[in-house]
């Protein structure tokens, strides 16, 4: 599976994500309070881990700017109900925010590997070239027909492509990723493959390396931490741990 990937393309099921949306006028400032790194521009992705007073890291998402007031967030499934209650403690009392977790109304595929540009090229409409959908973009977009939100990102260190969708059309466009990826030598790939080839690129996971136990520079994630911001939850914490 691990070479297969690798070398030529594979898919696997990514519903076990935790998946939220954060939306209203107050949405951006308020993920700028809450999480370490800078928001997105419009249609991009970041990375950021989300700290305590006490500057220890309790959340790493993914967060799409999907339009004017509206977040998508990705994160661990087996953390979901402490964020949600974190994000609820914190939402600002004006209503200005809101928080809606999805379950499994929202589920995923993952296309990686060095061919999974042409797997996808085959399935859309839209320009997926290099120049037209960068590393880190987000586009919503008909793969297979089916109306579906695409990132170019992958946790297996690949080329690679998320595509979200609603579960009542993940077996058309599963069917259809297999049958474009034929010519490529397709595989499926699971869970504990995915493990594997995220330890091979260094990228940390919930409950392992990235644990409450540690700081965001003892976790190796001092590059999504941006005090050139005005503040965020756990921000004096972390400048002393960066200082020690």
């Amino acid at each position: 599976e691990v070479r297969g990937v690798r070398e030529r393309v594979g898919v696997t099921e990514i519903a076990n994500f935790a998946k939220y949306q954060v939306s209203g006028p107050g949405a951006e400032e308020w993920l700028e309070w809450l999480m370490t790194n800078t928001m997105p521009a419009l249609g991009r992705l970041v990375l950021t881990p989300m700290l305590n007073e006490r500057g220890k890291l309790i959340g790493d998402f993914t967060i799409a700017k999907a339009a004017e007031g509206r977040f998508l967030i990705w994160g661990s499934l087996a953390a979901s109900k402490y964020h949600m209650r974190w994000f609820e403690k914190h939402l600002p009392a004006d209503g200005s925010v809101t928080v809606q977790r999805f379950h499994t109304d929202l589920v995923g595929l993952s296309i990686a590997g060095p061919r999974a540009r042409d797997v996808l090229a085959g399935l859309v409409d839209a320009d997926v070239s290099n120049a037209a959908f960068r590393f880190m973009d987000y586009r919503e977009m008909d793969v297979a027909g089916a109306p579906c939100m695409v990132n170019r990102i992958s946790y297996t260190g690949d080329l690679g492509y998320e595509i979200w969708m609603k579960p009542s059309v993940q077996r058309r466009v599963y069917l259809a990723i297999k049958e474009a990826g034929a010519e490529f030598g397709i595989v499926d790939f699971g869970m504990r493959a995915l493990l594997s080839m995220r330890l091979e690129k260094n990228f940390p996971t919930w409950f392992a390396e990235l644990r409450p136990i540690y700081g965001p520079f003892e976790g190796g994630m001092e590059r999504f931490v941006k005090f050139r911001k005005p503040g965020f939850i756990g921000r004096a914490a972390a400048l002393a741990e960066r200082d020690a």
